[in-house]
């Protein structure tokens, strides 16, 4: 079973969509609800942890890690706050405009990294900027989780993907993976 943690209008091939009334990060009883004895194979959210404070994404984190299988991956996508662009931080401004009026943390991979590790997750950033402004990515499978913000995906990246200058919008991306079981 592979779930989208609040995944608003998206919709991908092979992932179970959800919203915050199916499934809420701060509510252990919606888990429980939801999936009862089951637990998920994968989860992908995107832009959904800079909606947190931090000690409620590192309560969300441990969450997710109680349901998801072991060897099991989440997918994480924040806005990046060493992303360069002025425009891009004044739309994902903590307390920012429309959709951010909500934001409470712009992360960075070195303040998103330890909300995972400190769950138990093994950490494997995909894209992130440096604090030099320097883009950085990693090679990752969309099929393994599709992030719409991202180099792979998003129209506005289409420039970079051609070879032309940075990505236009990008996302602080993540994989963090549930160690498997051990006998």
């Amino acid at each position: 079973m592979r779930v989208m943690i609040g995944a608003g209008e998206q919709c991908w091939d092979g992932w179970m969509p959800t919203q915050q009334a199916d499934l809420d990060l701060l509510e252990p009883a919606s888990f429980a609800a939801y999936f009862g004895d089951r637990r998920a194979d994968a989860f992908l959210c995107e832009h959904v942890w800079e909606h947190l404070t931090v000690e409620e994404g590192e309560r969300a984190a441990r969450l997710v890690y109680t349901y998801l299988k072991p060897g099991g991956r989440l997918r994480v996508a924040v806005p990046d706050g060493h992303h360069p662009d002025p425009a891009y931080q004044a739309l994902v401004a903590v307390n920012g405009p429309g959709l951010a009026h909500d934001h409470r943390v712009l992360y960075t991979l070195a303040t998103l990294t330890p909300v995972f590790t400190q769950a138990g997750f093994d950490v494997r950033p995909l894209e992130w900027w440096d604090a030099d402004h320097t883009f950085h990515h990693a090679d990752w499978d969309v099929l393994d989780g599709p992030v719409y913000r991202s180099r792979h995906l998003d129209h506005r990246n289409a420039a970079f993907r051609a070879g032309v200058g940075a990505p236009g919008f990008s996302s602080l991306i993540l994989d963090c993976h549930r160690p498997p079981a051990t006998a």
